[in-house]
Parts: structure tokens; sequence; C-alpha cells
């Protein structure tokens, strides 16, 4: 069974290549990106939310057939590509077996106008990545880092500014939130999330913050497989 893993915002796929050496190998770990990182650093960096939905399940259907079971992993940002792409897949009748959405808010918090115009402001970008953790200070400081990384995180800022909540369908997907228990953009109400979608949910909170996936790497892992066991024969 495939696993395609959404990275936060200023990541890449490499957020996520830790889930390839802890998982067991029946589940492939497929960390996927948006363009002007990684991999595809050559890219354009998108600055509309719509644009990067399409752009990523461009790449998920390449990898499977509408009847193959998948599932996706998105971590805050990356949370909310992830919900807004299972609806795409859903639609187009794709067999996606489970969401786990990590370091995340109920997606109709992530509408934030605001944001775009904070992405054209470097100390303002740099102070809410602060507030965040996970970033060390002297990084942030960097030459390299505001040369290389600084203009990708602007651009990611600005793509979750451009973001438009949209009520739709339920999905019908079972959904399962992880989030650190210092996390201040978390949301743990389990109540709204399961008005996100007709099938089970389950909201979970580990020792942490916002970045608790460096942290919590074995708990993550654990709940992956407890999740999918129930629907494939892995994790034995």
């Amino acid at each position: 069974m495939k696993l395609f893993c959404v990275h936060y915002a200023g990541g890449s796929a490499k957020a996520f290549q830790f889930l390839s050496k802890i998982l067991p190998a029946e589940l492939e770990v497929i960390p996927i990106e948006l363009p002007g990182r990684g991999k595809r650093n050559t890219g354009k960096l998108i600055l509309n939310f719509e644009d990067a939905c399409m752009d990523l399940v461009t790449i998920i259907k390449k990898r499977v057939d509408k009847e193959e079971k998948f599932s996706l992993l998105g971590h805050s940002m990356g949370s909310l590509l992830s919900y807004e792409i299972a609806h795409l897949l859903q639609k187009e009748k794709y067999s996606l077996s489970h969401i786990f959405l990590t370091g995340t808010k109920l997606p109709y918090q992530f509408e934030n106008k605001s944001l775009i115009e904070v992405s054209k402001r470097n100390e303002e970008v740099i102070d809410r990545i602060t507030k965040l953790g996970g970033t060390p200070s002297e990084l942030l400081e960097h030459p390299y880092f505001l040369k290389m990384y600084l203009p990708v995180i602007k651009a990611d800022f600005h793509l979750i500014g451009s973001y438009k909540y949209k009520r739709k369908r339920k999905l019908d997907i079972p959904i399962t939130i992880i989030n650190g228990k210092n996390d201040p953009l978390a949301n743990n109400d389990l109540g709204k999330w399961l008005q996100l979608t007709s099938n089970k949910v389950e909201v979970l909170t580990v020792d942490g913050g916002h970045f608790f996936l460096n942290e919590q790497k074995e708990f993550l892992s654990k709940s992956i497989c407890l999740n999918l066991k129930r629907e494939v024969s892995i994790c034995k």
C-alpha cells in the first residue's frame, strides 16, 4: 500500500523520508513535493492553492490506479493540501483509504488572506517561523537560509493566503488527526472534525509543539500502522 506524504510550508519531500526507515516494507512511503524545492528545485514556485492541489494530484495519479488502495499524510500546510486533495480524488472515485493530518487546525481555519501581505515581508515571515519553533535561530539568520529557503517559505505563505474554504459534500474517508499538545495552531475539537467526514475520526495529541514530528517519529509510525492494519494486511 502506498502512503503519499505532503510537506509543511517551506518544506520538501525530505520532511517524511524518515518514515521509509521505520514503517514496514509493505507500506510504500512516497513523499511528494511542490515545485521550487528538493528534486523539483528548478520548477517555478506555486502561489495559488488550487494550482498546488492540481500539481500534487497529477503526481499521485501517475503512481496509483483507481482501484488501488492508498493513504495520505500531510503536516501543517500539507494537512490542508491533503484534505482538499482527498476531495478531488474522492470525486474521481479513487480508492483513498485513510487521511492522516498532523500539526493542523480545521481546514476553514486556514483561510487567511492577510498571509499574502505577510509573505512580502521577510522580517514578519521569519518572526512567524520563530514562534512556531522547530527552526534554530542561528539558521534563520544565516545568509544561505535567507537566499535558498526564505523565498520558498514566502511562496508557501502566499499559497496558504490564497486558500478559500468552500463547503462541499462530506468525505467518506477515515481521518486521523495528530497534534502536539503545545501547538498554538492546532485544533483538537473532535465534534468539529466529525462534521467533515461521514466516516470515523480520531484526534490524538502527543508531547511537543507544531513540529512534534522531529521527536515523535515512533508515535507517528505506530499510529499509521494501527489505522492501516484495520484495512490492509500490514504492520503485523
